[in-house]
Parts: structure tokens; C-alpha cells; sequence
């Protein structure tokens, strides 16, 4: 998987979460907050991983 991919499944995969949590709060589930909080934690484990390992832009000087 290339970057431009990967970037765009991170971008994806966090519109969805996002999506779920709201509709998850609008119906009153029980334990939301440890939803949030558990898949908070991974997408950004996952977006430093991407940052650490070359997925975000280079400094080219100038």
C-alpha cells in the first residue's frame, strides 16, 4: 500500500469513527465515552505511526 492510499484510508477511517461516535451519542448508548476513548487512542496511535514512519510531508528547505 502507497502512501496517497494509506493517507486515504487513515482520512476515511476517521470521518467513520467520527460518524459513529455522534450517532452514538444522538440514540444515548451506554459507554461512549470508553468507545471514544479506546478508538481515539488507536486512530491516533495509527496517524503518529503514519507521521513517524515518512507518511507526512518532507521538509524541502528553501
Amino acid at each position: 500500500m502507497n502512501r496517497k492510499s494509506f493517507s486515504s484510508l487513515m482520512l476515511a477511517l476517521t470521518a467513520l469513527f467520527g460518524v459513529a461516535i455522534a450517532i452514538m451519542a444522538i440514540l444515548g448508548a451506554d459507554g461512549i465515552g470508553s468507545v471514544a476513548g479506546i478508538g481515539g487512542v488507536i486512530l491516533g496511535a495509527m496517524w503518529a505511526l503514519y507521521a513517524v514512519l515518512g507518511g507526512g510531508r518532507q521538509n524541502t528547505g528553501g
